[in-house]
């Protein structure tokens, strides 16, 4: 009788289409005091942990409350969490599962695997394998598929191939796998051969290299493959709009998505992502605005994208309208959200509001803490972004690499070498995060602005990597600001510039401004012509307005007036009195501003003079 009465309960569970539904059939189980039947609650743990409509706080609770969970519940818990990006209880609940005794199977380990992936475990990860190895799994084309993406992801790809030269009947997964793995690692002529030799292609292998292709920015390689493909499916769509989005022009990016069949929910977010990424911020807005209009509710990855193009363009009104949204429809407010709602009203100047949302997020991660920390540090705070970064450890999360730059911009703007210099120290002492380029950029600047000029040199000297612009651009700065002209007889500086031939425009600008600050004319001219023969451009500056519901963003480029007018120029500079220090009016955008009848409103926090390096925080979307 009560395995009639479970196995009903079971067959009622699984026709439940919310978590609603599934309470009521709960509540039965209880009544009907059948709790502990192994059918019972199988069905209910599992939607409630692995279905779209998945509730991990009601799963958990259920989860705990089942006397002997058997290799079907354990494998719930594990798929839920991964699936929700929470890799490490994911891992929690499978070393539960090894001491508890219940029997891993090959449903196990593919998200025990994509969970070390996501966190890049590496040891626990090859520690898995060996127990792959061990229970004789080492041939289901699954896992075998999930441990080629891990070592892939891991950037071990002669062992990702290695596993896949050993399986003989390959199924077009782990084709697909070992593709995407090429293009994981940047080996795209290696991604295409194995392409080419791939007998059963189907519509998933045209979107993995189509999708390894848009990563890269080869949109012609990307857009011929689209056009051969005999079939496409909505992730063939989607994967071509955003690659357009991001990389193409918006006009072919909206044709295209104009021209697909179906525009869901996945195909708004592809086209306000691309947008988003690709730094046309004000179009991925006018997406977004397109994509309420229609009745489509934005998931948590879109809403993260639209909040970069505010954060970006300072649209704070839209910004906290979009946050109201987020309240007003119930939408779970996670590690990743709520960072990008902090670093919106961070960088849209309303450092309040970002403090109150740090403050009401309940499950934070290094992305909520590194956010409050970034946007502490641009609004001047240094010893409490300090502070913050302190308690975050304390409490156990772990900082990442972005999390060191906001640390270290902090202590630069606050002038704290020997405090900068131990956190550079602690990165690959204490958390084996071996510096990047924007961590060297952030230590020069640090050095620089400190007048330790020659220690700020030697440091460039001793990078694994080549300088960048924003690395020069932070020597020089430090140049202008402590009025130092040794540089200008020291050859081997202008020989580095010269050699590492930035695109960006900012290293030249400044350099040249500051031999036009000393009176060195010809030097300037002659950098300006250098820019020109290398094709490097100056960047018209922008102002953005925000009017009620919409951003305006209007570009200038003055520089061939100020060329024009230079020799008029020069001759008021002799009347202004300058005595050649730190003053840099070689290119006084605001006299031009004055002289072409310029008046456009500039947002407070958008007038402070950011670097691009201070920019560098987190890239949330």
């Amino acid at each position: 009788m009560i395995a009639t009465t479970a196995k009903n309960l079971y067959q009622f569970s699984k026709a439940c289409k919310t978590i609603a539904q599934l309470k009521q059939v709960l509540a039965q189980i209880i009544q009907t005091g059948i709790s502990n039947h192994p059918l019972s609650l199988s069905s209910i743990l599992s939607f409630s942990a692995t279905s779209p409509q998945s509730d991990l706080h009601f799963a958990s609770l259920i989860f705990a409350n089942i006397e002997k969970p058997n290799s079907f519940a354990y494998n719930s818990m594990i798929r839920g969490y991964t699936n929700a990006r929470d890799p490490h209880r994911a891992l929690f609940v499978y070393l539960q599962m090894n001491r508890e005794q219940p029997v891993s199977d090959k449903f196990t380990f593919p998200f025990v695997l994509k969970a070390c992936t996501l966190i890049r475990a590496v040891e626990l990860g090859k520690s898995v394998h060996g127990k792959i190895l061990q229970m004789g799994f080492s041939s289901d084309p699954f896992i075998v598929s999930s441990l080629v993406r891990m070592y892939s992801e891991f950037d071990d790809i002669v062992a990702a191939r290695l596993l896949f030269d050993e399986i003989p009947d390959r199924d077009p997964i782990l084709w697909n796998s070992m593709i995407g793995g090429y293009f994981k690692c940047g080996i795209t002529d290696r991604a295409h051969a194995l392409f080419e030799n791939m007998i059963d292609k189907n519509v998933g292998s045209y979107n993995v290299m189509m999708g390894g292709y848009a990563k890269l920015g080869c949109l012609d390689l990307a857009f011929k493959l689209f056009n051969e493909m005999p079939d496409r499916d909505l992730i063939s769509w989607n994967t071509m709009i955003g690659a357009q989005a991001r990389f193409g022009s918006v006009e072919t990016a909206k044709r295209i998505f104009d021209d697909a069949p179906e525009q869901n929910a996945t195909t708004w977010s592809a086209i306000v992502s691309g947008f988003a990424q690709g730094g046309k911020f004000s179009d991925g807005l006018e997406m977004f605005k397109g994509m309420l209009s229609e009745g489509l509710k934005p998931n948590q990855a879109t809403l993260v994208s639209v909040l970069s193009c505010c954060a970006h363009l300072g649209a704070l009104e839209q910004g906290i309208w979009i946050h109201g949204y987020i309240e007003k429809h119930w939408i779970e407010v996670d590690d990743i959200l709520g960072a990008s709602v902090i670093d919106m009203y961070s960088k849209c100047g309303f450092l309040q509001g970002a403090i109150s949302t740090f403050h009401k997020i309940v499950k934070k991660n290094v992305c909520s803490w590194t956010s409050m920390i970034y946007g502490f540090s641009i609004h001047g705070h240094s010893l409490q972004a300090l502070s913050l970064f302190s308690e975050m450890v304390s409490f156990g999360i772990r900082p990442n690499g972005i999390t060191f730059v906001a640390v270290l911009c902090a202590c630069s703007h606050s002038g704290m070498v020997d405090r900068g210099r131990e956190i550079f120290d602690q990165m690959l002492r204490v958390y084996k995060i071996r510096p990047a380029i924007e961590h060297y950029t952030s230590m020069v600047d640090l050095l620089s602005r400190a007048n330790l000029l020659d220690e700020a040199q030697e440091l460039i000297k001793a990078m694994p990597m080549d300088p960048d612009e924003f690395v020069w651009g932070a020597l020089f700065g430090g140049f202008r600001i402590h009025g130092d002209r040794s540089w200008l007889e020291n050859e081997n500086i202008r020989e580095e510039l010269a050699r590492s031939e930035p695109k960006d425009s900012g290293a030249y600008v400044l350099m040249s401004n500051i031999y036009a600050s000393v009176d060195h004319w010809d030097d300037s001219t002659r950098l300006r012509k250098m820019m020109e023969a290398m094709g490097v451009k100056k960047n018209p500056g922008c102002s953005c307005i925000e009017r009620l519901d919409y951003v305006k963003t209007k570009c200038r480029s003055i520089l061939l007036a100020v060329e024009r007018e230079s020799a008029m120029y020069r001759q008021e500079l002799g009347t202004c009195g300058t005595n050649g220090g730190t003053w840099t009016p070689l290119f006084n955008l605001k006299h031009y501003e004055d002289l072409i009848g310029s008046q456009l409103h500039q947002r407070s926090q958008l007038a402070n003079g950011f670097s691009r390096r201070d920019l560098l925080g987190p890239n949330l979307s």
